[in-house]
């Protein structure tokens, strides 16, 4: 079991990189007219606001992932392998 947190946290680091790079990336082009026009002006309003909707996703990206996560390794280990090895066993 403990291989499979191991193994899931590996998935969630990369995984959490490519969620960021997409996050940023998406952002500057979907606010692309504000950044011409207002960027002189609101610069520190802009980028605290998106560090603050990055900050939620993020939250939200880790809190749904180690939820799954956690479920998927305890129906594996407690459900799975335990039917498997009755199997084997017969």
């Amino acid at each position: 079991m403990k291989n499979s947190f191991k193994r899931a946290l590996r998935i969630y680091k990369y995984l959490s990189v490519l969620c960021s790079i997409i996050y940023w990336i998406y952002i500057v082009i979907d606010d692309y007219v504000f950044i011409e026009r207002y960027w002189p002006n609101n610069l520190l309003e802009y980028l605290g606001l998106w560090m603050l909707y990055f900050l939620m996703y993020f939250i939200a990206f880790s809190f749904y992932f180690w939820v799954a996560a956690v479920f998927l390794i305890f129906i594996y280990h407690k459900v799975i392998k335990k039917y498997q090895h009755k199997n084997d066993t017969v």
